[in-house]
Protein backbone atom coordinates (compact mmCIF):
# COMPACT_ATOMS: atom_id res chain seq x y z
CA UNK A 1 0.00 0.00 0.00
CA UNK A 2 3.01 2.30 1.14
CA UNK A 3 5.04 2.30 -1.90
CA UNK A 4 6.81 5.29 -1.85
CA UNK A 5 10.65 5.00 -1.07
CA UNK A 6 12.03 7.75 1.11
CA UNK A 7 14.76 9.85 -0.48
CA UNK A 8 18.08 10.56 1.61
CA UNK A 9 17.20 14.06 2.36
CA UNK A 10 14.00 12.62 3.96
CA UNK A 11 16.18 10.16 5.54
CA UNK A 12 17.31 12.84 6.88
CA UNK A 13 14.94 15.52 7.50
CA UNK A 14 12.55 13.02 9.76
CA UNK A 15 15.26 10.31 10.87
CA UNK A 16 15.01 11.97 14.46
CA UNK A 17 10.88 10.30 14.40
CA UNK A 18 12.13 7.07 12.37
CA UNK A 19 14.06 6.22 14.73
CA UNK A 20 11.17 5.78 17.16
CA UNK A 21 9.83 2.05 17.35
CA UNK A 22 6.29 3.52 16.81
CA UNK A 23 7.25 5.31 13.50
CA UNK A 24 10.33 4.28 11.78
CA UNK A 25 9.91 4.07 7.96
CA UNK A 26 6.56 1.98 7.31
CA UNK A 27 5.35 5.26 9.58
CA UNK A 28 7.10 8.00 7.73
CA UNK A 29 5.79 6.48 4.54
CA UNK A 30 2.22 6.13 6.09
CA UNK A 31 2.52 9.88 7.11
CA UNK A 32 3.53 11.46 3.61
CA UNK A 33 1.11 9.22 1.91
CA UNK A 34 -1.73 10.66 4.30
CA UNK A 35 -4.08 13.70 4.29
CA UNK A 36 -5.36 15.76 6.80
CA UNK A 37 -8.04 18.48 6.46
CA UNK A 38 -7.77 21.28 9.42
CA UNK A 39 -10.53 23.76 9.68
CA UNK A 40 -9.42 27.24 10.92
CA UNK A 41 -5.95 28.98 11.10
CA UNK A 42 -6.25 30.87 13.56
CA UNK A 43 -4.47 29.86 17.26
CA UNK A 44 -5.02 26.32 17.65
CA UNK A 45 -4.34 25.76 13.76
CA UNK A 46 -1.44 27.52 14.02
CA UNK A 47 0.55 25.12 15.90
CA UNK A 48 -1.09 22.04 14.30
CA UNK A 49 -0.19 23.02 11.27
CA UNK A 50 3.58 23.77 11.79
CA UNK A 51 3.67 20.53 13.65
CA UNK A 52 1.91 18.38 11.40
CA UNK A 53 3.78 19.77 8.21
CA UNK A 54 7.25 19.16 10.07
CA UNK A 55 6.44 15.45 10.61
CA UNK A 56 5.93 14.83 6.77
CA UNK A 57 2.10 14.85 6.06
CA UNK A 58 1.56 14.11 2.57
CA UNK A 59 -1.53 16.65 2.19
CA UNK A 60 -2.55 19.45 4.32
CA UNK A 61 -5.81 21.13 3.34
CA UNK A 62 -6.09 24.07 5.00
CA UNK A 63 -9.58 25.68 5.50
CA UNK A 64 -10.31 29.23 6.27
CA UNK A 65 -11.82 32.57 4.60
CA UNK A 66 -10.54 35.47 7.33
CA UNK A 67 -8.16 38.10 7.23
CA UNK A 68 -5.01 38.44 9.65
CA UNK A 69 -5.35 40.99 11.89
CA UNK A 70 -2.67 42.53 14.54
CA UNK A 71 -5.06 41.54 17.60
CA UNK A 72 -3.84 37.79 16.52
CA UNK A 73 -0.71 37.96 16.60
CA UNK A 74 0.09 37.08 20.15
CA UNK A 75 -1.12 33.98 19.36
CA UNK A 76 -2.00 33.14 16.24
CA UNK A 77 2.15 32.12 14.98
CA UNK A 78 1.27 30.81 11.94
CA UNK A 79 0.98 35.06 10.99
CA UNK A 80 3.52 37.68 11.04
CA UNK A 81 3.01 41.12 11.44
CA UNK A 82 3.74 42.12 7.15
CA UNK A 83 0.37 39.45 6.88
CA UNK A 84 -1.52 42.02 8.57
CA UNK A 85 -5.17 42.35 6.10
CA UNK A 86 -3.83 39.37 3.99
CA UNK A 87 -5.84 36.57 3.61
CA UNK A 88 -5.21 33.62 6.18
CA UNK A 89 -4.42 30.66 3.98
CA UNK A 90 -2.32 32.59 1.85
CA UNK A 91 -0.39 33.46 4.94
CA UNK A 92 -0.05 30.08 6.13
CA UNK A 93 0.35 28.16 2.85
CA UNK A 94 4.13 30.89 2.72
CA UNK A 95 5.24 29.80 5.86
CA UNK A 96 4.02 26.12 5.87
CA UNK A 97 5.57 25.75 1.98
CA UNK A 98 8.91 27.32 3.11
CA UNK A 99 8.99 24.91 5.82
CA UNK A 100 8.86 21.48 4.19
CA UNK A 101 8.38 21.38 0.49
CA UNK A 102 7.04 17.79 1.11
CA UNK A 103 3.63 18.41 2.04
CA UNK A 104 1.32 19.71 -0.92
CA UNK A 105 -0.93 22.17 0.88
CA UNK A 106 -4.15 22.51 -0.62
CA UNK A 107 -5.52 26.12 0.03
CA UNK A 108 -9.74 26.32 0.66
CA UNK A 109 -10.60 29.87 0.73
CA UNK A 110 -13.48 29.63 2.15
CA UNK A 111 -16.35 29.85 4.95
CA UNK A 112 -17.35 26.07 5.61
CA UNK A 113 -20.77 25.62 6.07
CA UNK A 114 -23.79 23.08 5.83
CA UNK A 115 -23.70 23.24 2.19
CA UNK A 116 -19.89 22.85 1.32
CA UNK A 117 -18.64 20.81 4.32
CA UNK A 118 -19.14 17.51 2.82
CA UNK A 119 -17.11 18.18 -0.24
CA UNK A 120 -14.52 20.28 1.30
CA UNK A 121 -13.62 17.46 3.47
CA UNK A 122 -14.25 14.16 1.85
CA UNK A 123 -10.97 12.33 1.34
CA UNK A 124 -9.40 13.16 4.49
CA UNK A 125 -7.61 10.24 6.48
CA UNK A 126 -8.27 12.91 9.65
CA UNK A 127 -10.23 16.11 10.23
CA UNK A 128 -8.84 18.98 13.05
CA UNK A 129 -11.28 21.10 14.06
CA UNK A 130 -9.64 24.51 15.41
CA UNK A 131 -12.67 26.93 15.26
CA UNK A 132 -13.68 29.15 18.02
CA UNK A 133 -17.67 29.07 18.22
CA UNK A 134 -20.29 25.87 18.86
CA UNK A 135 -21.90 26.02 15.49
CA UNK A 136 -18.67 24.97 13.46
CA UNK A 137 -17.97 22.57 16.05
CA UNK A 138 -21.53 20.87 15.98
CA UNK A 139 -21.32 20.93 11.70
CA UNK A 140 -17.37 19.21 11.72
CA UNK A 141 -18.75 16.43 14.29
CA UNK A 142 -21.94 15.96 12.36
CA UNK A 143 -19.96 16.19 8.91
CA UNK A 144 -17.11 13.55 10.02
CA UNK A 145 -19.92 11.12 11.31
CA UNK A 146 -21.88 10.88 8.23
CA UNK A 147 -18.21 10.71 6.10
CA UNK A 148 -16.59 8.16 8.45
CA UNK A 149 -13.95 10.40 8.92
CA UNK A 150 -12.27 10.62 12.44
CA UNK A 151 -11.63 13.74 14.08
CA UNK A 152 -10.34 15.76 16.85
CA UNK A 153 -12.27 18.98 18.17
CA UNK A 154 -10.31 21.20 20.72
CA UNK A 155 -11.46 24.70 22.76
CA UNK A 156 -9.47 27.15 24.47
CA UNK A 157 -10.44 30.05 26.80
CA UNK A 158 -8.56 32.48 29.31
CA UNK A 159 -5.67 29.62 30.83
CA UNK A 160 -7.86 26.59 29.99
CA UNK A 161 -8.49 23.95 27.04
CA UNK A 162 -10.35 20.97 26.23
CA UNK A 163 -9.68 18.30 23.53
CA UNK A 164 -11.44 14.99 22.28
CA UNK A 165 -10.94 12.84 19.31
CA UNK A 166 -13.98 10.78 17.68
CA UNK A 167 -13.78 7.50 15.32
CA UNK A 168 -17.07 7.04 13.80
CA UNK A 169 -16.26 3.55 12.70
CA UNK A 170 -15.25 2.61 16.56
CA UNK A 171 -18.68 4.20 17.51
CA UNK A 172 -17.08 6.53 20.12
CA UNK A 173 -19.01 8.81 22.01
CA UNK A 174 -18.88 12.52 19.73
CA UNK A 175 -19.04 15.92 20.14
CA UNK A 176 -22.65 16.31 20.53
CA UNK A 177 -22.91 13.38 23.00
CA UNK A 178 -21.39 15.81 25.12
CA UNK A 179 -23.28 19.09 24.16
CA UNK A 180 -26.22 17.71 23.20
CA UNK A 181 -28.22 19.29 20.43
CA UNK A 182 -27.27 22.76 20.70
CA UNK A 183 -26.22 24.43 18.00
CA UNK A 184 -25.79 28.08 19.15
CA UNK A 185 -22.98 29.58 21.38
CA UNK A 186 -22.90 31.79 23.76
CA UNK A 187 -21.39 34.74 21.97
CA UNK A 188 -20.25 36.59 25.10
CA UNK A 189 -17.77 33.56 25.65
CA UNK A 190 -15.64 33.91 23.01
CA UNK A 191 -12.18 35.20 23.09
CA UNK A 192 -13.08 38.12 21.76
CA UNK A 193 -14.91 39.01 25.40
CA UNK A 194 -13.28 36.38 27.60
CA UNK A 195 -10.03 36.55 26.49
CA UNK A 196 -6.95 34.34 26.09
CA UNK A 197 -3.01 33.22 27.02
CA UNK A 198 -1.35 32.55 23.67
CA UNK A 199 0.27 29.43 24.81
CA UNK A 200 -2.92 27.62 25.87
CA UNK A 201 -3.49 27.47 22.30
CA UNK A 202 -0.89 26.88 21.33
CA UNK A 203 -0.52 23.48 23.66
CA UNK A 204 -3.82 22.14 22.58
CA UNK A 205 -3.22 22.49 18.92
CA UNK A 206 -0.10 20.42 19.01
CA UNK A 207 -2.19 17.62 21.42
CA UNK A 208 -4.56 17.91 18.29
CA UNK A 209 -1.67 17.46 15.68
CA UNK A 210 -0.44 14.47 18.11
CA UNK A 211 -3.99 12.61 18.07
CA UNK A 212 -3.57 12.95 13.64
CA UNK A 213 -0.14 11.23 13.71
CA UNK A 214 -1.16 8.79 16.57
CA UNK A 215 -4.30 7.75 14.57
CA UNK A 216 -2.38 7.51 10.91
CA UNK A 217 0.11 5.50 12.48
CA UNK A 218 -2.35 3.60 14.33
CA UNK A 219 -0.34 3.84 17.49
CA UNK A 220 -0.38 4.70 21.68
CA UNK A 221 -3.96 5.46 23.05
CA UNK A 222 -6.42 8.68 21.65
CA UNK A 223 -8.57 10.90 23.20
CA UNK A 224 -11.55 8.89 22.58
CA UNK A 225 -14.81 8.43 25.30
CA UNK A 226 -12.99 11.08 27.34
CA UNK A 227 -12.02 14.84 27.39
CA UNK A 228 -8.69 16.11 28.31
CA UNK A 229 -9.20 19.60 30.72
CA UNK A 230 -6.22 21.38 30.40
CA UNK A 231 -5.77 24.48 32.91
CA UNK A 232 -2.47 25.95 32.83
CA UNK A 233 -3.09 28.55 35.29
CA UNK A 234 -3.14 25.70 37.95
CA UNK A 235 -1.02 23.24 35.80
CA UNK A 236 -3.69 20.59 36.56
CA UNK A 237 -4.42 17.92 33.31
CA UNK A 238 -7.81 15.94 34.04
CA UNK A 239 -9.44 13.64 32.42
CA UNK A 240 -13.16 13.60 32.28
CA UNK A 241 -14.87 10.21 30.97
CA UNK A 242 -17.55 10.35 29.04
CA UNK A 243 -20.36 7.93 26.63
CA UNK A 244 -21.91 7.64 23.84
CA UNK A 245 -25.65 8.18 24.12
CA UNK A 246 -27.47 5.72 22.45
CA UNK A 247 -30.13 8.46 21.81
CA UNK A 248 -27.36 11.00 20.00
CA UNK A 249 -28.86 12.81 16.85
CA UNK A 250 -25.36 12.46 15.89
CA UNK A 251 -24.23 9.10 16.67
CA UNK A 252 -26.83 7.04 18.27
CA UNK A 253 -28.28 4.27 17.02
CA UNK A 254 -31.60 5.45 14.90
CA UNK A 255 -29.45 8.68 13.83
CA UNK A 256 -29.67 10.26 10.41
CA UNK A 257 -27.87 12.39 8.37
CA UNK A 258 -27.73 15.79 9.96
CA UNK A 259 -25.77 17.74 7.66
CA UNK A 260 -28.40 19.01 5.52
CA UNK A 261 -31.65 18.96 7.77
CA UNK A 262 -30.08 21.10 10.64
CA UNK A 263 -29.70 25.12 10.70
CA UNK A 264 -26.45 25.20 12.33
CA UNK A 265 -27.41 29.38 13.47
CA UNK A 266 -24.82 31.41 14.24
CA UNK A 267 -21.97 29.65 12.14
CA UNK A 268 -19.30 31.77 11.55
CA UNK A 269 -16.85 28.91 10.52
CA UNK A 270 -13.21 29.82 10.82
CA UNK A 271 -13.37 32.74 13.13
CA UNK A 272 -10.67 30.85 14.91
CA UNK A 273 -9.38 31.28 18.75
Amino acid sequence: MYNMDLTEDQIERYSRQIVLKEVGGIGQKKLLNSKVSLIGLGALGSSTAYYLVAAGIGSLRIIDFDLVEISNLHRQILHFTKDINKIKTKSAAEKLNALNPDCNIEIINDRISSKNSKEFLKGSDFVIEGSDNLPTKMLINDTCISLKIPFTIAGVLRFHGQIMTVVPENKTACYRCVFGDRTEGDSSMSCSQAGVIGFVPGVLGCLEANEALKYILNVGELLTNKILYVDLLRYSFDFIEVHRDTNCLACGDQAKDLVESLNYGGLDACNDQ
